[in-house]
């Protein structure tokens, strides 16, 4: 018989003995020029190999990875490090995050890189990542520079690496003998790096307000940057530029009808609808006597009329003199997060700081996405999420709202087509900005679902829209493609009945693209497997690494970007960043198992003979005549197929029976094997596990009915 669907498609009925396909480590290629039942309508193309193209010095997971706005530079983190490559893939620790492990969110503005783990927040001012590179121990507060590898060592630049704590900075020294800001211990020489630090300044501190003496010429200050000095607290940083700000305020009429904990706000004069506003603390014989400051504001010019007044409507008379800062970057005063009084003194300002929980209506996130320049990202484990100042890491207390379409808490959220979309355990709604204060944005009436997510780190962009693993109040499972507000099943009951009664919270994705084809990945740690989804042909296939004994796991790869025209993806164990290669037909020298399993052959459960199977693979793609070792194996010319059946409907096999597909160069290599016996439900599976460009453009097999 012609080909009987042995290069179709796989995976579309729940049972092995309805449809038994596999395939694995290949996907379908169809030709839709073609007509229907001709040969190489469909073909098997084999899937990208790993390419390792830099591996990180943390040696842990891959967590996330980002190619930032303009494509000079990429971000992984890698265990407990956040690294910035450059165009020649060298990686510099730029900063640590206070987790080692899980999947986190990165996004930027084009200015500001800013990460999630769940627990905690972080941002780095985009710059140049590393001035120097070099070998080096440190005792106590001194670095002994062993090998300077590039660049130059010189005061004031911050100190990155394996062990070095955060905030630590070069302050004097020279040669080979350097003197830190903070201690630490490295008795072996390791690779550490060192960057500038983004201004050296003179200043002072007097509760939440800076005062900048002095900077270093060219060098620029700016919200989120992280303060750090002799006296300084840790965790400080720069909330708002001074100039146009409320720095303090004395109250001058106290005023009437306010109570505890009324929020009143300064009205006038006011910049992006961005008042400044504060929380009533005490009231003594009906006047306010305290207030807290919760933001403090911009502002063109001082407010002309100063007035504040409670959200209830019922307090009214309370003034304040306002005093107003003057830094715009430079020199002049700023707002800082943490009350604190510090005589003058030389302090740094860092490109990288952990946002402390002082910043916003909540501490960590589990997802971030950026939208009209605002930073968005979810409280993790409630209905909460929250959108930071406009072209700013910095998130004001009071912009925050709650996804409201159900009870279900909020699980993950995707910035698409300008709105953000909130998807919760079992409901999702989507958001618009719409330009308000404090909180900008607005819910989109008639945008509700009955979907919502199962795995926060399923979502992934696919198409013109995103792909995730959905769940909702009936039952979870299945695979769905966005359209629109709504989403469209994508997963068939092969690939659901996989994660049936399954742990699937822990499913991670992404989305890659290579020679016309935009590939949907998705791996289960728990249940160790990898599905793919290709929306050009709108077909699954496996995509598995295979150990040294031959038992299959999850693909290596757990993120993914495009960096330098390269599609790179991060290993989920190793520090390894490979490319997806397609001219490699290894996973970074490691054994690719192939395996194609062909549907039932059955006529009425009456017997079949089968005389001769031919399997038509594109010719001369064989090896060199070179021997190549391979997983402590020896492979040479000559590579090979390995034919299986199974005659119960796949419950058990027989022994496997080799064939050669041919060396470089022979292109009229048949693919047959003959006598293949009888049986009245037969299943053919062929495997190959050379590296070569294993292509199946059709399979033909010669076999007869029987009469019982």
């Amino acid at each position: 018989m012609a080909d009987f669907g042995f290069v179709g498609a796989s995976y579309e009925a729940p049972s092995i003995y309805q449809d038994a396909q596999e395939c694995i480590n290949w996907f379908p290629e169809v030709d839709p020029t073609k007509p229907q039942g001709s040969r190489g309508v469909v073909a098997l193309y084999p899937t990208p190999g790993l390419t390792s193209i830099v591996a990180l010095s943390a040696q842990a997971e891959v967590r996330g990875m980002r190619t930032l706005s303009g494509g000079n530079y990429m971000v992984a983190v890698c265990g407990s490090y956040v690294y910035v490559l450059n165009s020649s893939f060298t990686p510099t620790i730029i900063g640590q995050l206070n987790t080692n492990s899980g999947i986190v969110g990165i996004t930027d503005n084009g200015l500001n890189v800013y990460i999630v783990d769940g627990q905690y927040r972080y941002t780095w001012r985009i710059s140049n990542p590393n001035s120097a590179i070099f070998q080096a121990t440190v005792s106590g507060t001194t670095l002994t520079v062993t090998r300077v590898i590039s660049g130059t060592i010189a005061a004031n630049q911050a100190l990155f690496g394996i062990g070095i704590p955060q905030e630590t900075v070069i302050v004097s020294g020279s040669g080979s003998t350097w003197t830190l800001n903070q201690s630490a211990s490295i008795a072996t020489a390791e690779v550490m790096n060192s960057a500038n630090v983004a201004a050296t300044i003179t200043a002072s501190m007097s509760g939440t307000t800076l005062t900048v003496t002095a900077i270093g010429t060219s060098q620029v200050l700016y919200p989120g940057q992280t303060i750090t000095g002799a006296s300084v607290q840790s965790d400080t940083i720069i909330t708002a530029l001074g100039q146009g700000t409320v720095l303090s305020e004395t109250i001058a009429t106290g005023g009437t009808g306010y109570a505890v904990n009324d929020t009143v706000t300064v009205l006038g004069g006011v910049y992006g609808n961005s008042p400044a506003t504060y929380t009533v603390t005490s009231v003594t014989s009906g006047a306010v006597t305290g207030l807290t400051p919760t933001y403090s504001g911009a502002y063109t010019s001082n407010p002309s009329n100063p007035v504040s007044t409670s959200t209830t409507g019922s307090g009214t008379g309370l003034t304040l003199t306002l005093t107003f800062g003057s830094g715009a970057g430079g020199t002049g005063n700023y707002v800082i997060n943490n009350s604190q009084t510090v005589a003058s003194e030389t302090m740094y300002a860092l490109n990288w700081t952990v946002i402390p929980n002082t910043d916003g209506a909540f501490t960590g996130g589990t997802i971030v996405d950026v939208v009209d320049n605002y930073f968005v990202y979810n409280d993790p484990n409630t209905q909460q999420w929250a959108a930071s100042n406009i072209l700013s890491p910095i998130t004001y207390g009071l912009s925050y709202a709650s996804k409201f379409t159900g009870p279900d808490n909020l699980v993950s959220l995707i910035c698409d087509h300008g709105q953000v979309y909130l998807l919760g355990e079992t409901t999702s709604e989507v958001w618009a900005d719409v330009g308000t204060f404090p909180f900008a944005f607005q819910r989109i009436p008639a945008s509700s679902s009955q979907h919502g997510i199962a795995a926060p780190f399923s979502v992934a962009r696919a198409g013109n829209s995103f792909a995730y693993v959905s769940k909702n109040n009936r039952g979870q499972a299945e695979i769905v493609l966005m359209n629109g507000y709504f989403p469209q099943r994508i997963s068939t009951h092969a690939v659901e009945n996989t994660l049936v009664d399954q742990y699937i919270e822990d499913a991670v994705a992404y989305t890659y693209q290579l020679e016309g084809h935009e590939v949907y990945v998705v791996s289960f740690p728990t249940l160790d497997l990898t599905w793919a989804y290709d929306l050009t042909t709108q077909l699954w296939h496996k995509w598995l690494w295979v150990d040294n004994n031959n038992v299959f796991h999850r693909h290596r790869s757990n993120c993914a970007c495009v960096f330098q025209n390269i599609v790179l993806v991060g290993d989920w164990q190793n520090g390894q960043i490979y490319q997806l290669d397609s001219q490699n037909y290894t996973d970074n020298g490691g054994t690719i198992r192939r395996v194609r399993r062909a549907p039932h052959l059955v006529t009425d459960l009456q017997r079949q003979y089968f005389d001769e199977l031919q399997i038509q693979f594109q010719p001369g793609v064989g090896l060199t005549g070179t021997t190549t070792p391979l997983n402590g194996e020896t492979v040479g010319a000559n590579p090979q197929a390995m034919l299986r059946w199974s005659n119960d409907g796949g419950s058990t096999w027989s022994n496997e029976h080799w064939a050669s597909i041919g060396d470089i160069g022979t292109y009229q290599t048949r693919i047959i094997w003959r006598r293949l016996g009888w049986s009245r439900d037969r299943i053919f599976e062929v495997v190959v596990t050379d590296p070569i460009k294993a292509v199946i453009v059709s399979a033909n097999l010669k076999a007869s009915e029987g009469e019982n």
